[in-house]
């Protein structure tokens, strides 16, 4: 197994779900679902320096049409973008046709 964060969509089970996995180099063993873009925003903010064995384009999104634009965004959801040049530095802004930080 790969020592980072990985983010990965588990078929074991029944039902498939998005989930994340943080293991080795001296990182405390965790895991869990990412069900929401807060869920993903929260684990990306905490771990994403760790993040490994990922494309950005890989990962999930909740629900709503993919922006006009992607270019520094990396998931969404109905309301919100999920935003920023780096997997520790990503914020959520709203889907209200402003202008992203950039």
């Amino acid at each position: 197994m790969t020592n980072g964060l990985r983010i990965f969509l588990d078929t074991t089970s029944t039902s498939s779900a998005w989930v994340y996995r943080l293991t080795g180099g001296g990182l405390q063993v965790e895991s869990g679902a990412i069900t929401s873009l807060d869920a993903l925003a929260e684990v990306l903010s905490r771990h994403g320096a760790h993040l490994t064995d990922l494309p950005w384009t890989e990962l999930p999104t909740f629900g709503g049409p993919p922006p006009p634009r992607t270019e520094g965004i990396w998931s969404w959801d109905e309301r919100r973008l999920l935003a920023g040049p780096r997997p520790d530095s990503l914020q959520l802004h709203p889907r209200d046709g402003r202008t992203l930080p950039g």
